[in-house]
């Protein structure tokens, strides 16, 4: 196999990762040309083609075939140098930052009565181990000599701890089971709203399409009218007939008030 034409690679200017002079291996190089790996046959690259499936002349030749390799430094020299770029990359770190998952929140206290296997509510669970919780605190202070109004024992403390626990769960439970509650009420009322409004919708707008097309009577005041809707009057139509109406309903309302005297 002759040489190329080209003139030869010094091994110096080659990247060290781009030549293996290992021990014990076969001396490889990257081909300049087509970016793969090739050995070196008499310090030049094998020839080889651009298409590694294809044999022969069927294939074109890479250019970068028989290209010569000068080795004008030594294996411990290439060892140094890969050495050097080991460590410069291992010590370049990334300038994307990347950021863990967060944690799951912990479950409740008052949720992980919900696994347990029986059906009972979770309050009625609960009740019972802060009755027991409170029967340890009350024990405790009256048989250490410790646990006074000063200040407490360590196991007075925890058992504090836990009773006051056991408190908030069951405040959060109860809360939870009259939300469940009015949930359910709102739920079962709304049909019974929805009915009723619909068995009332057809009066409703009957009424409203006729106040808005009724005449109003000439030199009768009207309230300001708004976008959409009809004029509302702002006084009786009849004013001695209002007078004794409102006359008749005074004497009524005083009768009803001597009477409950």
């Amino acid at each position: 196999m002759r040489p190329s034409r080209r003139p030869a690679l010094k091994a110096s200017e080659i990247p060290p990762q781009n030549l293996n002079l290992r021990e014990g291996e076969r001396h490889s190089i990257v081909c300049p040309d087509c970016e793969s790996w090739h050995p070196l046959y008499r310090k030049m690259i094998k020839t080889h083609h651009l298409d590694s499936e294809v044999r022969g002349g069927r294939a074109p030749r890479c250019p970068g075939s028989a290209q010569l390799i000068d080795m004008n430094i030594s294996v411990e020299q290439w060892g140094e140098r890969m050495l050097a770029a080991d460590s410069t990359a291992t010590g370049r770190r990334s300038a994307r930052q990347y950021y863990k998952p967060l944690a799951q929140p912990p479950t409740p206290i008052y949720r992980l009565a919900d696994r347990g296997p029986q059906c009972t509510p979770t309050l009625h669970r609960l009740l019972p181990l802060l009755e027991h919780a409170r029967h340890a605190v009350d024990q405790h202070r009256a048989a250490c000599s410790r646990c006074t109004a000063r200040g407490r024992c360590e196991t007075g403390r925890a058992l504090e701890a836990r009773a006051a626990e056991t408190q908030a769960s069951c405040t959060i439970a109860r809360e939870r089971l009259k939300h469940q509650e009015r949930q359910r009420g709102s739920r079962a009322a709304a049909p019974k709203r929805r009915a009723g409004w619909a068995a009332v919708l057809p009066a409703v707008q009957d009424a409203d399409t006729r106040r808005a097309v009724a005449p109003v009577p000439p030199g009768r005041p009207e309230a300001p009218a708004k976008v959409g809707t009809a004029s509302v009057p702002t006084e009786p139509e009849n004013i001695e007939a209002y007078d004794r109406r409102q006359a008749e309903l005074g004497k009524q309302y005083a009768r009803l008030a001597d009477q409950s005297a």
